[in-house]
């Protein structure tokens, strides 16, 4: 069944080898012309440079310049001869999704002395309150709980023998021997104990009434600095107020009942890993803090080629998401910047979503296009949970168990040399996840000679994750990792466009197979994947519903094979405890799970149907 397309300036595609897959003739490209690549590529670069401009924003959800973006989009499939997905109406699906939290008014802190002094102090001058904070109004003693941490295999606890239930807790930044090169505290746990968001829940599980945070020496360096309220405001959110306070005051403190300033309770810790946690008799605090977690409004981008002949019913999904950091915030990798810079998401993920306009061009100029019915969607919130692709799949707008297949890309901008074969390196997740998916792979790339690096699940950190868990094969494409990732510096003027439209050419061709294939692809279950406990925890092989705000953490799905698929969780499962300890969020679940090991019994309170029950796993 040999085809032709004329698509997008491209030679027509022609039959190059008699390849059965999937019950289908696989189809191979001609090489383009110079003058069609030239034009293909200024084009691209063109989109790249826009999505990618200060004027966007860095397509933060929480930015104007997203919604320019949108826009831009919406418009050049427009052009590209799509109709709109929505209701055969609308460009955009929207949804509600969590954003960061806001800071409003009145925040207060006063501190009062052992002989009666008082210190008020002043917000964004002396204190701050941090953005994963609750709001609350409270009087209470204050505790110091050195750096907030439990370590059992090195019998380490700062809480060990403390009363800290109704007081505020007083707690330094980061971890004993931060500083060390030689004798790590709690060897690759220690970014673990190192978050804050450990650091307060652990609070919170010894029952402290709110949280004091004091910069440690390394993060001192310099003037001290508060730390942003940004930094924290996006995930999970604390329900006790949080607040950052100068190191200076902590000396105050400290010296006057402990006899040390924080230096030298530092140096006593460091020594010998044992803590210096003790009440700071006297000393009271007065704090208020008002926070207000808001719902923001984003969009899917939705454009549709209907399908034709007897295959028309059945859906292909190319998808890309097009939202990144916006001015940084928590999911910024860039340190030691003085103030909020523009993320600009070249490749993260303009480059996917520039490659998604060029596809839509391609098949949109298509005429008397045969084959499944091909939805292009630019996906918002990935970058904080996969929000628009997991709503997508709960609200699909064409039927999922009518969906063929789903082809994602994703950081498709940075096409280099693999060092060994000198071939241009490319990833390629999913080619387990259908049968045939690994032979088609391998045979359309004769064409194209990429050094491929196969990936066989069809899990991960991006938005073809949301269909695999609902039994749709998928493909992600990925040129890989690289210095400016989630970095002010991931400029357009980085990316290699001859190198993405080449990963392109190879997409049209996947997307061509999968459209006219006379037989749909065979879903596979692939084991393993799925979210870790945390930093450095276990793997259950869970997928966690990111969209969902009530108490627990709510599973959308579990990875066949894995620990919870043995141990009986399903999909629908909330997951409301963890080794007896509450799980009020995903973030708390994530700092629970870091405590144990693979290979631990983990016991679970799970809500299923209404009703609780326990289930053991074992982590791997």
């Amino acid at each position: 069944m040999a085809a032709r397309f004329q698509l997008g300036g491209r030679r027509p595609l022609a039959v190059t080898g008699l390849v059965l897959l999937l019950g289908s003739w696989v189809l191979g490209p001609a090489s383009p012309s110079g003058a069609a690549d030239d034009a293909v590529e200024a084009r691209m670069r063109k989109d790249i440079t826009f999505l990618a401009s200060d004027e966007c924003e860095g397509r933060g959800v929480e930015t104007k310049g997203i919604n320019l973006a949108a826009d831009y989009i919406a418009g050049e499939f427009e052009k590209s001869g799509l109709k709109p997905g929505v209701e055969g109406k609308s460009w955009f699906q929207p949804f509600t999704m969590s954003g960061a939290s806001k800071l409003e008014s009145p925040n207060t802190l006063k501190l009062r002395g052992p002989l009666g002094q008082e210190i008020e102090l002043e917000i964004n001058k002396h204190f701050r309150p941090l953005g994963l904070s609750g709001s609350g109004k409270l009087t209470a003693p204050l505790v110091f709980a050195g750096y907030s941490a439990t370590a059992k295999d090195i019998n380490y606890d700062d809480f060990q023998g403390l009363d800290v239930a109704g007081k505020i807790v007083v707690i330094l930044r980061r971890t004993p021997r931060g500083g060390s090169t030689q004798a790590s505290f709690d060897g690759d746990r220690s970014g673990a104990h190192a978050s804050l968001t450990t650091k307060v829940t652990n609070a919170e599980e010894h029952k402290a009434a709110g949280v004091i945070i004091i910069n440690d020496s390394e993060s001192a360096k310099g003037n001290d600095p508060l730390i942003d309220f940004g930094y924290t405001a996006r995930g999970g959110a604390s329900r006790v107020p949080v607040v950052h306070i100068r190191r200076s005051l902590g000396d105050t403190i400290f010296q006057s009942v402990l006899g040390s300033g924080v230096r030298e309770i530092e140096q006593d810790i460091d020594r010998d890993l044992k803590p210096r946690s003790a009440p700071l008799t006297g000393w009271t605090a007065n704090l208020e803090v008002n926070v207000r977690r808001q719902a923001l409004n984003v969009k899917n981008i939705v454009g549709v080629i209907e399908g034709a002949g007897p295959l028309a019913k059945e859906t292909i999904v190319i998808g890309a998401h097009y939202d990144h950091l916006g001015y940084g915030g928590m999911g910024s990798l860039a340190k030691n910047l003085k103030q909020p810079a523009i993320h600009h998401g070249a490749d993260d993920n303009g480059s996917g979503s520039t490659s998604l306009i060029e596809l839509a061009r391609r098949f949109g100029g298509k005429k008397n296009y045969q084959g499944r019915r091909l939805v292009f969607i630019a996906f918002s919130g990935e970058e904080m949970g996969l929000f628009g692709s997991d709503h997508y799949c709960k609200k699909p707008i064409f039927p999922l168990e009518e969906t063929a297949a789903m082809v994602n890309l994703d950081m498709v901008g940075r096409l280099r040399p693999d060092d060994k074969t000198k071939k241009d390196k490319l990833q390629v997740y999913g080619t387990g996840t259908a049968k045939g998916f690994d032979d088609l792979i391998e045979s359309l790339n004769e064409n194209y000679h990429f050094h491929l690096q196969k990936i066989p699940g069809g899990t991960g950190p991006s938005d073809h994750a949301s269909f695999y868990m609902r039994k749709v094969p998928v493909f992600f494409l990925f040129t890989g990792d690289h210095p400016d990732y989630h970095r002010p510096s991931d400029t357009a003027d980085k990316i290699n466009v001859a190198g993405m439209r080449k990963v392109c050419d190879l997409t049209e061709d996947i997307v061509t197979h999968l459209a006219t294939a006379a037989e749909r692809p065979e879903y596979v279950k692939v084991q393993g994947g799925g979210i870790s406990g945390g930093p450095s925890g276990p793997r259950i092989g869970i997928r966690p519903d990111y969209g969902d705000e009530k108490e627990g953490v709510l599973i959308s799905g579990v990875i066949e094979g894995g620990p919870a698929s043995r141990a009986g969780m399903k999909g629908g499962d909330r997951i409301v405890e963890i080794g007896g300890k509450q799980a009020k969020d995903l973030q708390t679940y994530m700092v629970l799970m870091s405590r144990f090991k693979k290979g631990d019994k983990v016991e679970l309170g799970v809500v299923r149907d209404g009703q609780k029950m326990s289930i053991t796993v074992v982590p791997e």
